[in-house]
């Protein structure tokens, strides 16, 4: 009777070893597809990332479609700033009057659309 115990505890403790390995091969295999699912989902975004900034239009193209809509006059537009606004890349172009800022004018930098701005000439 007790070599019978034995065996059946025996058994036993191979049948936990053997699930207790397939539970962490499976957990393993599991980290290890999501991580390549997280990975390319980060290749992508940095791929979208590099297509936005290499579709931006130019500062000059940016300053100069400002200037379009300066109506002030002795107004002129400044260098313009890319900068991220609410997750659009967008060009700040200053205005300037006798050597002050007197406001801003802010350029899509990928459509090249007046997004509108702020201040303005006194």
């Amino acid at each position: 009777m007790i070599k019978k115990s034995t065996v059946a505890l025996m058994a036993l403790i191979v049948l936990m070893v053997v699930v207790s390995g397939c539970t962490t091969n499976t957990n393993s295999t599991q980290n290890n597809t999501q991580n390549m699912s997280n990975q390319s989902n980060n290749n992508s975004n940095n791929a979208n990332n590099t297509t936005n900034s290499t579709n931006l239009i130019s500062p000059e193209k940016a300053k100069s479609i400002a200037q379009q809509y300066v109506e002030e006059p002795g107004v002129t537009t400044g260098t313009p700033v890319l900068q991220t606004v609410n997750g659009k890349q967008v060009y700040v172009v200053p205005l300037i009057q006798n050597g002050k800022n007197v406001g801003e004018i802010e350029i899509d930098a990928v459509t090249g659309e007046n997004l509108g701005g702020a201040g303005g000439a006194p």
